[in-house]
């Protein structure tokens, strides 16, 4: 069986904390986990005006708790009264210039907001399982091409992978220190993500969305690096590769606590350009683009993952192609601007992948 079937099994009366659900991730992972029965509660920041959160009334499928992982006090109490056997860390500063302009922000968000998770979850015994989620940023970029695994190390040259790379490191001291010592055994793992796309992003300066705005708008497609190579991988294969990660965890802590790359096949691993003519292709725009950079982060030409480990020591794969993934993102904007509500777009999606 794969992995979307027994993860649709087992989450199904499941007590799932998330953080970070207003987000975009957050958003898809709040609807895959109400369509799998899961009970939720979700911690986050107010969701953006014109959100997906807000699109698909994600209030409805989880109970939202509007906070700061900055704030201590309110996530311990929140975690404790509430009791999940599983939680899952999303909540970050986005986007990556936000933390390059605000780097005290990033770091309070990302060091202390895990630290003050792991503080919390030391006081909740009911927790069986901890993913935090980081980034395929966290390796030290060789702008070699090389696909990384697991062991390379890790670096971060901007205040966004610094402070990602530094909840790995926290992540493995609260494990090896306090959840898997002194008969205490709570999975903790991270989950390095790629490039993770899909319908409904709404934050502009984003390459998936810029590119179907400048389709409508007939405009020119503005690129930082229409050369970069990236990861390119479905929301739906990553959430549910998160999903499988913590499942495994409840049932196996001791085996399947490790660092683990979420990413496409070797197919996924391809360059902005290609992105923007499979799109164009999907969409049947002419539209050309123009190479702008005013970017100040300093971005490396090449990045991707191996996923070797997680194929063999998972029972994960992705399940959507290259192809499909940008065919189902044309499709959904399509669907949008044909006046179909969002929410069925969203469910429709996850009930294709799932069921």
């Amino acid at each position: 069986m794969k992995a979307s079937g027994k993860n649709k099994h087992f989450y199904r009366g499941k007590r799932v904390f998330l953080t970070g659900h207003t987000g975009f991730k957050g958003a898809w992972m709040t609807a895959v986990l109400h369509e799998l029965g899961a009970e939720a509660m979700g911690y986050a920041l107010p969701p953006e005006p014109d959100s997906l959160y807000q699109k698909i009334n994600g209030d409805s499928m989880l109970h939202s708790v509007i906070a700061d992982v900055r704030d201590y006090k309110r996530l311990k109490k929140e975690i404790c009264d509430f009791k999940p056997e599983i939680v899952i860390h999303f909540a970050a500063l986005l986007p990556v210039q936000r933390c390059f302009d605000e780097p005290r922000l990033a770091y309070e968000t990302h060091v202390m907001g895990t630290v003050n998770l792991f503080e919390a979850i030391r006081e909740c015994a009911s927790v069986k399982s901890v993913l935090i989620v980081t980034t395929d940023k966290v390796y030290e970029n060789r702008g070699d091409g090389a696909l990384y695994v697991e062991t390379d190390p890790l670096g971060g040259a901007d205040p966004y992978s610094s402070g990602k790379t530094c909840m790995e490191f926290i992540s493995e001291t609260y494990k090896k220190s306090y959840l898997q010592t002194n008969g205490a055994m709570a999975g903790v793992s991270t989950a390095r993500a790629s490039n993770v796309i899909g319908g409904g992003d709404h934050i502009q300066t984003r390459l998936i969305p810029s590119i179907l705005h400048s389709f409508v708008a007939g405009n020119a497609i503005e690129l930082r690096n229409p050369r970069q190579t990236r990861p390119w991988q479905s929301v739906l294969d990553a959430l549910n590769g998160y999903l499988s990660i913590a499942r495994l965890m409840c049932e196996n802590p001791e085996n399947y606590s490790s660092r683990w790359n979420i990413g496409p096949d070797k197919e996924g691993v391809q360059s902005v350009l290609t992105v923007v003519n499979k799109m164009r292709e999907y969409y049947h725009s002419t539209v050309g683009f123009v190479e702008r950079n005013e970017f100040k982060v300093i971005e490396s030409e090449t990045l991707g993952l191996d996923i070797t480990k997680s194929l063999r020591q998972l029972d994960w794969a992705p399940e959507v192609s290259f192809d499909k993934l940008l065919f189902d993102i044309v499709d959904y904007y399509k669907r949008r601007q044909a006046k179909e509500e969002e929410y069925s777009i969203c469910i429709s999606q996850i009930r294709q992948f799932y069921f």
